[in-house]
């Protein structure tokens, strides 16, 4: 019986590795020009890849280390994409957190796989239908990290045999070049009823809602990462200061100037939260309540080039922020570069 399980053994073995590079081949091609797949699923075939390359130590054949190359590469171009995106403040923390999660993914044992998972690909397509709002645009932004992860981690796997076990990331975005860091170093506290000092403000006018229009100033404030846009009024009291009365994310405000009305400025607000918005709800792609949808603004102000003023005082901000979360991620980027650079020598 031992020399017949032997006999048996050796051609089921044989042909394994006779049609590993076809294997692998269909699932490099899954990776790279399915992109409707899902994060989740996507990680599914990263791991049937990881295990397939511990059973050949050969690693990849010449038109697969290709195929392999161009979906990096497509994985890369839509994560930095993203930071031009209006989630950008939010990819450090959402890729320390899928990190974690996508080398739980890689290292998941094959007893809890179920061998016919690859059969599920066609279930978990997905779309956002044309949307555009921030909700959708959330979670494009939560599936190109995911995406992006899982190829930093086979690509150090397919050339180092190792997976990386944190991002190397700076762990404080520099502002050292923010000439305003006094004003804006409480902006983390800024909340509701807070005091603000009116020296930036930008004076304008708004309606909201079944209110009166009010006189306001306009705050845009970046310090590292955090980013808001402070509405106040002036201060009964103090006359060079002023009370919050409403708060926006800096990041997605998307600033665009009426066309016919150049003295109106618009402002898209991000209304959905990721933090309140459960992980289960996210995987089962829960349809998004009314209350998650964007809000908008519309700020007057006396003049067209007032409002100009005000929309490049709001970019210049929001440049700020930028520049403090690419200064966090640049020690990954830069690592993930010396990496593609290996690869093509």
């Amino acid at each position: 019986m031992q020399a017949n399980g032997a006999s048996t053994s050796k051609p089921a073995d044989g042909s394994i590795f006779r049609f590993m590079p076809m294997i692998v081949n269909a699932l490099l091609k899954v990776l790279a020009f399915q992109q409707s797949l899902s994060a989740m699923m996507q990680w599914h075939v990263g791991w049937c890849l990881r295990k397939l390359l511990n059973f050949n130590r050969e690693g990849l054949n010449s038109d697969n280390l290709l195929l392999f190359t161009t979906s990096y590469d497509l994985s890369r171009a839509r994560f930095l994409k993203e930071l031009d995106g209006i989630w950008f403040d939010h990819i450090p923390d959402a890729l320390r957190n899928e990190w974690e999660s996508c080398l739980r993914a890689l290292e998941q044992s094959s007893q809890y796989k179920d061998p016919l998972f690859m059969l599920e690909l066609v279930l978990h397509q997905q779309s956002t239908n044309g949307e555009t709002s921030s909700y959708f645009a959330w979670q494009r932004m939560d599936n190109a990290i995911k995406a992006f992860i899982l190829h930093f981690q086979l690509n150090t796997f397919i050339f180092k045999s190792v997976l990386v076990e944190k991002p190397l990331l700076n762990t404080i975005a520099s502002s050292t070049n923010d000439s305003g860091a006094n004003r804006t170093s409480d902006v983390s506290s800024a909340s509701f009823g807070s005091n603000v000092s009116l020296e930036c403000g930008i004076p304008c006018r708004i309606a909201f809602s079944n209110s009166e229009i009010r006189d306001v100033y306009v705050i845009p404030m970046a310090y590292g990462m955090i980013g808001k846009l402070l509405l106040a009024e002036k201060h009964p009291f103090r006359s060079r200061h002023g009370v919050v009365i409403a708060i926006a994310p800096l990041a997605g405000l998307c600033p665009k100037i009426e066309v016919d009305h150049p003295s109106w400025l618009l402002l898209r607000i991000r209304n959905f939260d990721p933090r309140f918005y459960t992980i289960k709800a996210r995987e089962n792609n829960l349809s998004m309540p009314d209350q998650l949808k964007d809000g908008r603004w519309i700020l007057g102000f006396p003049n067209a080039k007032a409002c100009e003023e005000a929309q490049l005082a709001i970019l210049n901000e929001v440049t700020k922020q930028r520049s403090a979360v690419e200064y966090i991620l640049d020690p990954l980027l830069q690592k993930d570069l010396g990496l593609a650079v290996d690869k093509g020598s």
